[in-house]
This record gives C-alpha cells, sequence and structure tokens, in this order.
C-alpha cells in the first residue's frame, strides 16, 4: 500500500497483505457508495472517510461445539484473530501517513445496541453476501460462518470488482426464527433484550440497572465507554440462528477457484 492515490500498486498490496494474513474474502469500496442506515455510515466514524476495507474470515463448525465456556474461548480466539488484521491494516496505512480506525466499537441507539457502523450492511453493499433473517451476513462462499472485520481510512483507494450475479442468500425458511430458544429474533429483527449472548453476559441481580442503561443510557457521559467494556466481557451462550441456517455449511464446491482474495477482483 505505498504512494498516495489509487493505483494498481495499491490493489497488488492489498491483496499480498489478505494473502499474508489468510483471509480469502474482502472488499475495498468508496465510504460515500455504502447505504448502511444512516447514523453507522463510514463517514459518520470518519468524516473525511475516503475508502472502507472489509474483510471476512470463516469461522470453522467447530466453533460452535462444546460447553458454552469452550465456545465463548474459541470464539474470543477467533475475534482477536480478525482484530489482529484489522490491526496490522491501519499500521499499513498510519505508515503511508493514512488517517484509519479499526470498526469494532458498539454504540446505544434507539434503546438498543448496536454496532458503531453496520458490518453486515456495509458488507453486503460491497458484494461480500447478503442478510438472513437471522441478521448474520451470509457469504457465498462460508454460508453464515463467516466473521467480518473492518477498517476505514482518509485514504482514497481503488475499489474491488462486485459481483455481477445475484449472490444466492437466505430463502426466509424461518429455520433460525424458529430455532431461537428465547424467540428473539423475527423476520430481520432482534430482541436483545431476549437473546441468550446477551441475556447471558450479565449476572441476573444486574440484569434490571445493565437492560434501563441500555434502553436510556444513550446521553449519559462515558456510556460508551461503558457500554464497550460490558461488550467486551460478552460470552456466547448461543449459536442456534447460525447453526440452525442451511447456509451454515457454505458452499465448499468452487473454494479452489476462490483462494487469495475475491472473485472478482481483477
Amino acid at each position: 500500500m505505498t504512494g498516495a492515490g489509487t493505483s494498481s500498486t495499491d490493489m497488488e498490496d492489498i491483496s499480498r497483505f489478505f494473502r499474508d494474513h489468510d483471509i480469502e474474502e474482502y472488499a475495498v469500496v468508496s465510504a460515500s457508495s455504502l447505504h448502511a442506515p444512516v447514523g453507522r455510515r463510514p463517514g459518520d466514524f470518519i468524516p473525511s472517510a475516503q475508502t472502507m476495507i472489509l474483510f471476512g474470515a470463516e469461522m470453522d463448525e467447530r466453533l460452535f461445539s462444546g460447553t458454552n465456556d469452550e465456545i465463548s474461548l474459541k470464539v474470543r480466539a477467533f475475534l482477536n484473530k480478525i482484530r489482529r488484521v484489522e490491526d496490522d491494516l491501519c499500521s499499513a496505512l498510519q505508515r503511508e501517513g493514512f488517517e484509519a480506525s479499526p470498526v469494532r466499537s458498539v454504540i446505544l441507539q434507539g434503546g438498543t445496541i448496536k454496532g458503531m457502523l453496520s458490518l453486515a450492511h456495509c458488507a453486503a453493499d460491497a458484494g461480500l453476501g447478503v442478510i438472513g433473517d437471522n441478521r448474520l451476513l451470509i457469504s457465498p462462499r462460508f454460508g453464515s460462518r463467516i466473521g467480518l472485520g473492518a477498517v476505514v481510512t482518509i485514504k482514497k483507494m481503488e475499489e474491488t470488482l462486485r459481483p455481477e450475479s445475484s449472490i444466492e442468500g437466505c430463502n426466509h425458511c424461518n429455520k433460525c426464527i424458529r430455532a431461537c430458544p428465547e424467540h428473539a429474533l423475527a423476520q430481520g429483527t432482534l430482541d436483545i433484550f431476549s437473546c441468550r449472548n446477551v441475556t447471558g453476559s450479565v449476572p441476573g441481580f444486574m440484569r434490571p440497572v445493565v437492560f434501563r442503561f441500555i434502553r436510556f443510557g444513550e446521553r449519559f457521559p462515558f456510556s460508551r465507554q461503558i457500554l464497550n467494556f460490558l461488550a467486551s466481557r460478552k460470552v456466547n451462550a448461543c449459536a442456534d440462528c447460525l447453526v440452525s441456517c442451511p447456509r451454515f455449511h457454505g458452499d465448499d464446491s468452487d473454494r479452489a477457484d476462490q483462494r487469495g482474495g475475491r472473485r472478482t477482483v481483477g
């Protein structure tokens, strides 16, 4: 990623970067071309943002087997891998003199918890997949087992090509909705106050206080710092909506031809 502006060198370097980090799916997109929800777009994160670099790593099926504690440990290790890739990418861009920041904060908005940026929406806009009724991105290669990372930068970069054909995604079979043990899912909406991955992260005696903070704490001083501290202690108590998805196993049919970057990168 040497030099300023857009160049073929940028594309070669970004391809090499992800190949060196064993990342098969990535997209480089103009920040202004994304249609994520208002208030959760790259320009809301860094006002002078020019480019968003998104990538997806495959979550091994074994990640979701074992006790809740075992799954939580494996998921944390996977998320640490995502964060290392984000940090390395930011460092590379910053060495060139460009502001860059990983996308990993959560915020309070409208009485619920949301990502600082809507990674799933941005990734769908970038052509990495489609959003399913379980609110997860469904990748044509990895199915619902894709973990997302992203970096926003003020550097203007050439965009990767987006798929020309439609991506097979959610068939609205409602299996994820029926599989949720707490009935937290309903046609693309999630009641976080019922989801076990939220309730399981908060001791029972603290839930009334924490849930009230989530609903009404948007304007509280240090609310973002408090929320991100709580998020760092999140446990993975349930993955039923993910493993029940017919696309959980992804599509291995053409992986051999797709390794080393997005299939649409020229």
